[in-house]
């Protein structure tokens, strides 16, 4: 600023300090009820008119204390400057706390997302639910399949077992019975091999075999000739008796006294027993059934 009118501001200026400061020391000044005192300002600092700095400016106070207005405007500089780096020390703050809330609220648009990835998830675990629940449900059906196809399975072994359909293997006795040295009237006939196999089915005999015939509910054993027909095959003795079950069983009930065992001694026949883990009887041959045909249904009567 250069001229009259920028000189004319600056003592302006001058005027409003020195006023200020003035009116201050005075109040301090008969608050205390000192006396006041006028002395030179040490240059280049005053409170004067003029451009010039050969000038003295002026400062009133108590005896002995002095005050300039350099001091004055130093104290409110540093009075603002602190004032100044408050409100910047709390812009900061204000600015860092903005900047988390930021990164720990999402924005409106990412909350929008965020329910409706959620919903989607809850829709898909619920489509999943229904999913597991139905497959539970073909899985218990499957599996009241499976059990009653394995007793059916085990039902028919069963029926096969006993209708002598299929080979069996299993633990039991072999007896070997021939006519030894019996005399003819004590020969074994039909009627002794009925016996045994009465005894050995009686025993829990599971399966019986006689010369490798299975023996069934079919089975016809019979003397034609001087022979024995065991489902119509033709066999003499001596006669292999095959039987599973349990081995000390099966032997046991034979050898009872006074048992097939001991007539077998007393009339002269040789009876050996043998208990094994192991027997195999063989299939039953197919039936002939000529007495049963199959007739069309018809309805009853009125």
């Amino acid at each position: 600023m250069t001229g009259h009118g920028g000189q004319g501001t600056v003592r302006s200026l001058l005027r409003t300090c020195h006023a200020r400061c003035l009116g201050e020391v005075r109040g301090a000044h008969r608050a205390a009820g000192g006396r006041r005192s006028i002395r030179p300002f040490p240059p280049p600092l005053r409170c004067a008119e003029g451009p010039s700095e050969s000038g003295k400016g002026f400062i009133v106070g108590e005896e002995g204390l002095g005050y300039n207005v350099a001091e004055v405007l130093s104290m409110r500089v540093q009075s603002g400057q602190i004032a100044v780096g408050l409100a910047a020390l709390l812009l900061g703050l204000m600015v860092v706390v903005q900047m988390r809330l930021q990164k720990v609220v999402p924005p409106p648009t990412a909350t929008n997302e965020l329910l409706t990835l959620l919903k989607q998830a809850d829709n898909k675990r619920s489509q999943l639910s229904q999913e597991v629940a139905h497959l539970n449900m073909q899985l218990d059906k499957r599996l009241s399949q499976q059990a009653s196809a394995a007793k059916l399975k085990q039902l028919l072994t069963q029926d096969e077992i006993l209708a002598g359909t299929v080979p069996v293997t299993g633990p039991g006795v072999v007896v070997k019975w021939s006519n030894g040295n019996a005399p003819a009237a004590y020969q074994l006939t039909d009627i002794d091999l009925l016996l045994l196999v009465n005894e050995l089915r009686a025993a829990g005999a599971e399966a019986i075999a006689i010369n490798g015939q299975r023996i069934t509910a079919q089975t016809e054993i019979r003397s034609a000739a001087g022979y024995i027909l065991i489902n119509d095959s033709q066999s003499n003795a001596p006669f292999i008796i095959q039987a599973i079950g349990t081995p000390s069983t099966l032997a046991g009930a034979l050898t009872l006294s006074g048992g097939l065992f001991d007539q077998s001694q007393q009339e002269g026949l040789s009876m050996t027993i043998k208990k094994t883990q192991s027997v195999n009887i063989p299939a039953a041959p197919p039936a002939v059934l000529t007495n049963i045909s199959q007739q069309p249904a018809t309805s009853p009567s009125p």
